[in-house]
């Protein structure tokens, strides 16, 4: 799995709140259990709520809970697949038993007081489930050089980076320039492409065209 890694978690916050989800990205095969954790705060917030959104699709509340209330599962969803604890006011855990191919998907947990509307979400964790005799697969990767035309007319340089046929969907990719991180500039695309089984993804550095002259050298990295 060494291309394979959990980035560190992350935190949203308002005014004086801070809620803090973790871990960002997990990887499970099936039959196994993973657990989410969601971390606030600001004791106030009485109500907390986890939400499951599979890609391209948008949020599905999987339960909410309380201080003084039992669970309230959404139909489709339950205690014995999905188990929620709250250990004090600020923090809670999600057990997501018996993983499958279905629970793949971006998990959020969200917080609001009772006399409040306002809405604190955490940054999500995104969950992907191997088959438990799936090999995983790493990408084939091509650096495209910019166009001579770009150069001449707009004065920039966009380089093109395709990463494909890799398994599975589980993957960050970085560019650097002469060996240091280069976030300036990129634009990745948001979702990965799916063809027999196997996912691509394309990424883009621009850059000036003084600096492509320059004779830099330029690689990736993936996560």
């Amino acid at each position: 799995l060494a291309w394979l890694s959990s980035r560190p978690c992350s935190a949203s916050a308002g005014v004086g709140h801070l809620i803090t989800q973790w871990p960002e990205e997990t990887l499970k095969r099936a039959g196994e259990s993973v657990e989410l954790s969601c971390y606030q705060n600001y004791t106030t917030l009485a109500f907390m709520y986890w939400y499951q959104q599979h890609p391209r699709n948008g949020l599905k509340l999987v339960a909410s809970i309380s201080t003084w209330m039992k669970n309230s599962y959404e139909e489709g969803y339950s205690e014995v697949k999905f188990e929620i604890s709250r250990d004090n006011n600020g923090h809670s855990v999600m057990t997501i038993k018996n993983v499958t191919s279905k629970d793949a998907a971006i998990y959020f947990c969200l917080q609001n007081s009772v006399n409040s509307e306002r809405l604190y979400f955490g940054s999500g964790t995104k969950l992907t489930v191997l088959g438990k005799n799936d090999k995983i697969t790493p990408p084939t990767v091509a650096i495209f050089s910019p166009s001579k035309q770009e150069i001449q007319q707009k004065s920039k340089a966009t380089l093109v980076c395709l990463a494909s046929g890799f398994y599975p969907d589980h993957m960050k990719l970085f560019w650097k320039v002469n060996g240091a991180e280069r976030t300036e500039g990129v634009g990745t695309d948001e979702f990965s492409t799916q063809n027999e089984g196997t996912y691509s993804l394309t990424s883009r550095l621009r850059i000036s065209a003084q600096e492509w002259d320059s004779h830099k050298q330029y690689s990736t990295v993936f996560q």
